[in-house]
């Protein structure tokens, strides 16, 4: 017969890593007590394996990017770091708003460097942010010189930015090409595309491939933009950076060289994805849109017809798109519908497990929302 709570609890006390002596004499050999104690230890670690996740904050930074990821070893790894001013045609570095928000999440996170910093491409909303970033960085990530002039960014094609080259040359630099790994301890971060060229690797046939009209190409840098896939056991997190239109077409067909991913970071701020991204089958979209910029009723439709897909979380309210272009409020983390890019920021939060599942939480809100993992059978494309 079980023994009532209160006398089982005064058998066995822990206070952190004590024992009673009780719980020793209650043992009839030394062999028995530390298999007890064994028993212990591994419950203790398997619970704390248990509570860690990968956590991804989407930062907002009024239509840029900053994504920031924190492995369950601790490790940080941060995708672009948003804007130098207020926006590309105002970079006035007295402001530095981005990188305060930068820092004022990574705080709330317990981060205090960054271990690798990936920056997709040479524009100012990705880019223009490093000349105040506080935060200490051991690895920068890019693609190699930039392939536009940019003024702003004192940024000629074929070098690098100034801000951008003072930066790595007190650290770590690496130039990244499809197929590399970028080195985050806990996660698999792996380059999809970069310069253009998608990896090389077979995938799972393209269904969605047919009869995809061709858009006008994208200008040089948003075409370069490096693309990465983060896997943590059988969750799979995909950001493309600005990658046009017919670059996501080459990606993914004939075959999908991505594979099924959970959460998929939408190319271009949230511009309307191809037919093609379908294949990936993303569970729920995250747009790192503005209020005047990206996402919208093309977006949000297209999205919607996805196989598999539950919804859309943009960190901005589409002011223009009304009822048709926007998810309910509730998936929106800052509703302004004003001028001023000023205002206090709320970010999004994916917190995944490594079975696959994962929450998104609302800081505007406060609420949090569960997406249990997906069966097996949804997941027999992915491509590693």
């Amino acid at each position: 017969m079980q023994r009532p709570v209160a006398t089982r609890a005064r058998a066995l006390t822990t206070k952190g890593t004590k024992i009673t002596k009780s719980f020793f004499a209650s043992c009839p050999s030394r062999a028995s007590w530390l298999g007890a104690l064994l028993l212990i230890a591994l419950t203790g670690a398997a619970a704390l394996a248990a509570g860690r996740t990968l956590d991804i904050y989407f930062i907002d930074t009024e239509g840029g990017q900053a994504t920031l990821l924190v492995s369950p070893s601790g490790e940080t790894f941060l995708i672009d770091v948003g804007f130098a001013g207020l926006d590309t045609p105002n970079p006035d570095k007295d402001v530095g708003r981005d990188a305060a928000r930068i820092a004022d999440v990574a705080r709330l996170a317990g981060v205090k460097r960054i271990d690798a910093l990936l920056v997709t491409h040479f524009h100012g909303d990705h880019a223009g942010g490093i000349a105040q970033l506080t935060l200490p960085v051991r690895t920068f990530v890019d693609h190699g010189p930039a392939l536009q002039d940019v003024p702003t960014l004192k940024q000629k094609s074929g070098a690098y930015a100034e801000d951008w080259a003072a930066a790595f040359a007190r650290a770590k630099h690496i130039v990244v090409s499809a197929g590399d790994r970028i080195p985050v301890k806990g996660l698999d971060v792996t380059v999809i595309e970069a310069l253009g060229t998608p990896i090389t690797r077979a995938g799972a046939a393209n269904p969605y491939c047919t009869d995809i009209p061709k858009r006008p190409d994208g200008n040089p840098e948003d075409t370069a933009s490096v693309g990465v896939v983060v896997q943590y056991g059988r969750f799979r997190f995909a950001n493309l950076g600005d990658l046009p239109w017919n670059q996501e077409v080459a990606l993914l067909c004939p075959r999908n060289r991505v594979g099924t991913i959970d959460v998929y970071e939408a190319a271009g701020h949230g511009r309307e994805p191809t037919p093609a991204a379908h294949a990936m089958q993303p569970r729920i979209a995250v747009l790192d849109n503005g209020a005047r910029k990206g996402g919208g009723a093309a977006t949000l439709q297209a999205f919607r017809k996805a196989p598999g897909f539950e919804d859309l979380w943009q960190l901005h309210k589409n002011v223009m798109g009304g009822v048709d272009g926007n998810p309910a409020d509730s998936f929106s983390a800052n509703l302004e519908d004003t001028d001023n890019t000023m205002h206090p920021a709320h970010y999004l939060k994916v917190s995944a497990g490594d079975d696959g599942s994962f929450t998104v939480f609302n800081s505007r809100t406060n609420e949090t929302k569960r997406y249990a993992a997906r069966k097996a059978a949804t997941r027999s494309n992915q491509t590693r």
